[in-house]
């Protein structure tokens, strides 16, 4: 478009020319002031008007000094179609202030005060009244909202700190498309006496604590520095009570603390309770404290100690969820089971609902498509493949006595198979179709193979390969290989050593990570030993007690020993399967005969560790100390915890 250039501060002399008829210098007054739209800024005016002096701040047709939006040509402050000296928008002629509609348009949106702390007592609540504006004007109608944190807030801005945790809450303030938002951060303190004694807090306050570790009750459970998932359960909080009658258990986090007042060698927080310490603080570190002595009813009768060192947990992601599978052995048999759970209820132990099953541990899942999971029925040797939405139907089912299919490997479509096949011939790995059930085929190996495990992401398995026995049960003298699936021929190919045994060791149990980057195993020295029936036998893969939690990169690298998640000793650390959770970080759970505090010792109970995968790409050990799952039965040995999401219950 043309750009006209207005002179003097006025529009051309044809908006001046009237004496013409009035429907012809509308026309003219119509399409020119058009253009003079078009002339804004051509001399540095401040406004959104069309007059040619920098003093106009409005979009109009005037011709000077207006700060209006409208049609008449001089001196008005409004917007409209009135001639002269109005301060409107609108239809109207004269002294109206407002817009059309008369809603006054908000500016940034400011909440007050900005910032507040408060210090809390269990079970008392505070408030605080938030105010907003708008531009430096008090602002009505707003809607406010607690974005995140504790607490609840009505529609008059009155903020109400939660009577149960502390927390740092984000109130947001919101009018017209802006807001703003204030932070109230608060401490909370509570005790909770669990005796009889109401004297019993007050003599704890007032008495003489020495800081003495030969005196202090240990605390066994939680492990120092473990990390666990804020969807678990609450921990059971295990000690020894080096002879004291009573305690003050301090558990504290960022914002909450609470001491409770117990006899007795262990507490179970409520789930509110752990979740007021934690829900709120995702990623900081709980502390635990115990303070004990022998509490005569008016005082203390010797030493009140204390340890030297606090425990201190981690409790990280409240989104992980989950069903996992497990073999359990109880004194009349085994079962396999399952616990569920999640953030935001206790976890469910069931039967998973397979038919009867003597599995010595050997059901898989495929974490790229995990309701396909295959097991030992109840025929010895055999392999069954289910869907779990359905786990009492057995789609397929292969091997019998004289052929023993064991350890079966589901892929990540639901359409092959590859198991262990052990008998008269040796062993070897089979692939079948999961559809009909037929032998596809058998994998080419340089030695007796076991212990399949597909990836995730389908595009390799990793296996045993043995110089001496290979089964699901025995894994003598192995090494771990990998080799690549062509699903166009329904062949695998290019087998590579991936991580070799030393003499005397062996390696075995092979599981691929969520992502199919990282493959966890283990690891164990061969060593003879005296069973149970008299009998001088040689450890290899079951129930060896000195296994150990591997981790190697699925293209090959160092092999890095999990020390913090093995411990220290002989703990029969056995059986490492990968939770469904792909990133930075992963979860590993496996059975360890591992203690579980006073409550169980020497029977294999199952464990999970946080694996940071930033250090093991450095070499480093990335596990973490571990937490025992919550759900399992205590009075059960417990094996194998195939983790899959959530499903049925």
């Amino acid at each position: 478009m043309m750009q006209l250039r207005a002179r003097g501060g006025r529009c051309p002399l044809v908006l001046r020319v009237v004496p013409f008829l009035l429907q012809f210098s509308l026309v003219l007054a119509l399409l020119v002031g058009a253009g003079c739209a078009d002339w804004t800024g051509i001399y540095g005016n401040s406004g959104s008007g069309g007059d040619g002096t920098g003093v106009d701040d409005d979009d109009d047709d005037d011709d000077t000094g207006d700060d209006d939006t409208g049609d008449d040509d001089t001196g008005d402050d409004g917007t409209g179609d009135d001639d002269t000296g109005d301060d409107d928008t609108g239809d109207d002629d004269t002294g109206d202030d407002g817009s059309d509609d008369d809603d006054v348009v908000p500016g940034a949106v400011t909440c007050s005060p900005s910032l507040t702390n408060l210090s809390l007592t269990a079970g008392i609540t505070q408030d605080v009244q938030l105010t907003a504006s708008a531009d430096g004007v008090p602002a009505v109608g707003v809607d406010w909202t607690v974005i995140t944190g504790p607490g609840t807030v009505d529609a008059s801005g009155l903020f109400t700190s939660s009577p149960d945790v502390g927390g740092e809450a984000t109130v947001q303030a919101y009018l017209g498309g802006e807001v703003g938002h204030c932070i109230i951060e608060m401490t909370m303190d509570g005790d909770q006496n669990e005796t009889s004694d109401a004297g019993l807090p007050g003599g704890f306050d007032s008495a003489t604590v020495d800081v003495d570790d030969g005196c202090a009750a240990e605390i066994l459970y939680p492990l120092q520095d473990s990390v666990m998932p804020g969807s678990f359960a609450p921990p059971v909080i295990q000690w020894q009570s080096a002879g004291h009658s009573h305690h003050a258990l301090t558990l504290a986090s960022q914002w909450t603390s609470v001491t409770v007042y117990l006899t007795g060698d262990s507490y179970t927080p409520s789930q509110e309770q752990w979740q007021g310490l934690t829900i709120y603080d995702p990623g900081d570190t709980v502390t635990i404290s115990l303070v004990s002595g022998t509490w005569t009813g008016t005082g203390f009768s010797g030493q009140v100690c204390t340890a030297s060192e606090d425990i201190e947990v981690d409790v990280v992601d409240a989104t992980i969820n989950g069903t996992i599978i497990y073999w359990a052995t109880q004194a009349l048999g085994a079962s396999t089971k399952a616990i569920s759970f999640d953030a935001n209820s206790m976890p469910v132990n069931s039967s998973a609902g397979l038919q009867a099953s003597i599995c010595h541990g050997c059901h898989q899942v495929n974490l790229g498509n995990p309701m396909k999971m295959t097991y030992g029925p109840g025929m010895p040797g055999t392999t069954a493949l289910v869907d779990l939405s359905s786990p009492a139907t057995i789609l397929q089912q292969w091997g019998g006595f004289l052929t023993m299919v064991d350890y079966g490997a589901p892929d990540n479509t639901g359409a092959y198979v590859v198991a262990g096949q052990s008998g008269f011939a040796g062993s070897a790995l089979k692939l079948f179709s999961a559809t009909s059930g037929s032998e596809l085929g058998t994998i080419s190996t340089a030695k007796a193979a076991a212990m399949p495990n597909w990836s995730p992401d389908g595009a390799k398995i990793v296996y045993v390969g043995c110089d001496g026995g290979a089964s699901a049960l025995g894994a003598q003298d192995c090494d771990l290989y990998t080799q690549d699936w062509d699903p166009a021929t329904e062949t695998f190919s290019n087998e590579q050593l991936l991580a070799s045994s030393v003499d005397g060791e062996t390696l075995y149990y092979p599981s691929f990570s969520a992502d199919s980057q990282w493959i966890a195993y283990n690891r164990a020295e061969q060593y003879d030993y005296v069973n149970s029936d008299g009998d001088t036998v040689t450890a290899s893969s079951n129930n060896n007690e000195r296994a150990k939690l591997m981790l190697i990169a699925a293209s090959g690298g160092p092999q890095i020993e999990l020390a913090q998640a093995n411990g220290v000793g002989d703990l029969t650390n056995s059986w490492p399967r990968w939770a469904p959770v792909a990133g930075g970080t992963g979860w590993l759970a496996w059975g360890s005969k591992r203690a579980y505090g006073h409550t169980v010792v020497g029977t294999p109970q199952l464990w999970v560790s946080q694996i940071d995968f930033s250090l093991a790409d450095a070499g480093a050990d990335p596990s973490q100390p571990p937490v025992w799952i919550p759900g399992q039965l205590t009075s059960e040995g417990n094996h194998t915890p195939t983790w899959l999401p959530r499903y049925n219950n």
